[in-house]
């Protein structure tokens, strides 16, 4: 009797233990011509899930129920179906292009088109994806937004530029920078070339105010950029301003702060590691008695009694930014305004730097007859960039390579 009932016990648990194992789920997924998609997200909900393989294919384990998965692409209409799971399952996905993204239109050398009529490659990039994230100039902002573009941070100090670079380096002895196009006006300055040799490098289009851009638009290939010629050869980037679009008038006010430091500081030597340095040195080069430091500004016992300078922290501080737009908008019986203010002050975390900038924007569009347009945009700029020297001449520089930590700042 024992035996049996143990045998009972055994079968029931083995059966109940086999009821609450999870199921799976397999399937394909495809796009509109039947071929596999791969890296698709597959989301289930309160459910962890997975991408489809190089195959198209995907396999989820989850345990009896109902749920709801999701199925995501670049460039395609999300798909969500609701599946009951009481077994193994098979569910094939077929995925359409999005519709939206297709009949957007982009700018480009020549006018605007839409993406399905685009063969070149372009990248666009609208303002909520430009101002999402704080950024003292715009080429910061679409870091990481565009694909086969590169930017690179300078120095991170207040007005300085950063190097972007669109499908990699084109030339060797050349600049490497795209062409930039606002409105129509081309800026030609390469201004990591043209920079000075003993100071930071300065940015130009620092002076656009990122909260004015409308729309980037970042032609990469040949077909795209052959309209510019040479001068469009390592990419163009197309930035457009806003305009009114509305009949209402709107405005709009932001203000923003931060502040900003070093992220990874070189470890210097201390004063007592530079004497014991220095005094073997000296006894290396077969001198004798007390050493005579460099310059002879102190002597020996004065530099031994001295409490030291870290002049890194002493070039070094917390740096502050602050930042105001103000703009307004209309749309009027045959034509729009737009008009734009901003005011940004950025002092960085070397002593003695800041960038200051207030501009100030205003384009206006007017429908003369049902075939003529006439557009008027106008901007206007003042900044004042405190620079101090890097490398060799000074400043940070100096403080890195030659600054003793036995000499005293004042």
């Amino acid at each position: 009797m024992k035996s049996t009932s143990r045998f009972l016990l055994f079968c029931f648990s083995f059966f109940f233990a086999q009821s609450i194992v999870a199921q799976t789920v397999t399937g394909t997924v495809v796009d509109e011509y039947n071929e596999a998609l791969p890296s698709v997200v597959v989301a289930v909900e309160n459910q962890s899930g997975t991408m489809t393989d190089y195959n198209g294919q995907y396999t989820l384990n989850l345990p009896k129920g109902t749920y709801n998965i999701t199925y995501s692409f670049i460039g395609y209409e999300p798909i969500t179906k609701s599946v009951s799971v009481q077994g193994n399952k098979v569910v094939n996905v077929a995925m359409k292009p999005s519709q939206t993204q297709l009949n957007e239109v982009v700018v480009v050398g020549y006018g605007v088109a839409r993406k399905r009529d685009l063969t070149g490659s372009v990248v666009s990039l609208k303002s909520k994806e430009l101002t999402d994230i704080p950024t003292p100039s715009f080429e910061n902002a679409i870091q990481g937004k565009a694909a086969g573009v590169q930017v690179i941070t300078g120095s991170g100090i207040a007005g300085s530029g950063s190097m972007v670079r669109v499908r990699g380096v084109a030339s060797i002895s050349a600049g490497g920078d795209p062409l930039y196009v606002v409105d129509g006006i081309p800026i030609t300055q390469d201004y990591f070339l043209n920079g000075n040799r003993g100071g930071f490098n300065t940015n130009p289009l620092a002076t656009i105010n990122p909260n004015d851009i409308e729309s980037v638009e970042i032609l990469k290939d040949a077909a795209a950029t052959g309209i510019y010629g040479s001068r469009g050869s390592n990419g163009v980037i197309l930035i457009t301003t806003k305009r009114g679009n509305s009949k209402k008038l709107t405005y709009n006010f932001s203000a923003r702060t931060g502040i900003s430091a070093p992220t990874a500081l070189p470890n210097m030597a201390s004063k007592e590691e530079y004497l014991q340095l220095y005094e073997e040195a000296w006894v290396n080069d077969g001198n004798v008695g007390v050493p005579q430091l460099p310059g002879n500004r102190m002597s020996w016992a004065e530099a031994q009694a001295f409490e030291g300078t870290d002049w890194i922290q002493e070039t070094i501080r917390t740096g502050v930014k602050q930042g105001y737009d103000f703009s307004a908008s209309k749309g009027f019986k045959g034509g729009n305004f737009y008009a734009g203010l901003s005011y940004n002050d950025n002092h960085s975390y070397l002593a003695g730097n800041s960038y200051e900038r207030i501009s100030g924007r205003f384009n206006v569009d007017y429908n003369l007859a049902s075939n003529l347009k006439l557009g008027i945009s106008t901007s206007i700029s003042r900044g004042i960039n405190n620079r101090i020297d890097a490398a060799w001449s000074g400043g940070f520089g100096e403080a890195m390579s030659r600054a003793l930590p036995i000499y005293p700042v004042r």
